[in-house]
């Protein structure tokens, strides 16, 4: 399988630390600090026409930019694969919402309902599908966060744990179209696996879904009566475990492809916030001008982080910066504890192998 093109999405203007501060009453000299996070994005409802709004809105033009810049008309795709933890709706599905909307038809379409490990789970199964006889198949993540956001008045609120989860995320969409075959231009796949190593592990992330009755009343820390929060997490699970499971990652793949760490080109890191994401780098000994890391400006989006990461490691390859093409890609999702990682060799346009 190769990637041939790929693509990312931010909707409209950053938000800086400030003005997270100056909204919400937080600190802004303790959201650098505590997330290493300096920006976001966040689609807004009041958005001017054309600027993404939903996360149908960043797939669909996400899916759209990589597919003009593959060259490829949209008849052309055999399959859709949307990976996204925050659809829509329930019904219809947002990957046929966004099919139609890309001018698909008449094909399969296949929506993944997943986290941090979404990108490539994606690809996961775009790899099957090619490996069934379909030729090309254009894989897309995105995800917004602004039903997870409290109200302004709500913020004080928080605990610090929710505060940070609170100022970590953010909004986007990413894509990739991708070919049968190892032949041609493109990011050839070496390898690529996926797994769950969650038998007998508490999750570490919760995000819940509590349809029209709302959330129910449960008692707090305090014994006081509180509505059950949305979403959850296990910091201390996440920041002890997240970074060995990268390493077993990264481990794997060196082994498969005989390839040193210190000489791949381009190392993609799994991406929590600005702090974590560094000190998985140091922890795992991968070099400053080897890491591809973008979640301290784009902030947390989910299932679309990995394809903005590819896509930046991309662009560095075409302006000259780590012209070997090796890429390494290590993502950790910890709400059930799934592993997931590829191996990517770049092959330039009417040339031969790179690396």
């Amino acid at each position: 399988m190769r990637l041939i093109a790929l693509s990312e999405v931010l909707p409209g203007e950053p938000v800086t630390n400030r003005d997270m501060a100056e909204r919400f009453g937080l600190h802004e000299r303790w959201l650098d600090s505590v997330t290493g996070n300096r920006t976001r994005y966040f689609c807004r409802p009041d958005s001017p026409t054309g600027v993404p709004k939903t996360t149908g809105d960043l797939a669909t033009e996400a899916g759209e930019q990589a597919l003009v810049r593959a060259g490829v008309d949209p008849a052309a795709i055999d399959f859709l694969v949307l990976s996204t933890a925050s659809p829509d709706h329930l019904m219809p599905a947002t990957v046929n919402l966004v099919a139609d909307r890309l001018g698909l038809n008449d094909l399969p379409t296949f929506q993944l309902t997943s986290g941090c490990a979404g990108a490539l789970q994606g690809l996961y199964t775009a790899r099957a599908l090619l490996a069934s006889g379909l030729r090309r198949g254009l894989v897309i993540g995105a995800d917004t966060c602004r039903n997870m956001l409290p109200p302004g008045d709500a913020v004080a609120q928080l605990r610090p744990a929710e505060m940070v989860n609170f100022a970590m995320f953010g909004d986007g969409g990413g894509a990739a179209v991708v070919e049968a075959g190892t032949q041609g231009p493109g990011l050839l796949v070496e390898h690529l696996f996926l797994r769950t190593v969650g038998k007998g592990r508490a999750p570490a992330q919760i995000v819940r879904w509590y349809g029209v009755a709302g959330a129910p009343q449960v008692p707090d820390a305090h014994g006081r009566t509180v509505r059950e929060a949305m979403g959850e997490e296990d910091y201390k699970a996440i920041e002890r475990h997240v970074p060995e499971a990268a390493r077993a990652i990264l481990d794997e793949l060196v082994a498969v492809t005989g390839w040193r760490l210190p000489d791949v080109e381009h190392v993609l890191t799994p991406q929590l916030n600005g702090v974590m994401t560094e000190r998985i780098r140091d922890y795992l000994g991968v070099g400053e001008q080897q890491a591809v890391s973008c979640v301290a400006d784009t902030g947390n989006n989910g299932n679309a982080l990995p394809f903005i990461q590819l896509n930046r490691a991309l662009r560095r390859i075409r302006g000259g910066v780590g012209e070997g093409g090796r890429m390494l890609v290590a993502t950790v999702e910890s709400s059930k504890w799934v592993l997931a990682g590829m191996a990517l060799r770049h092959r330039p346009e009417g040339g031969p192998d790179v690396g």
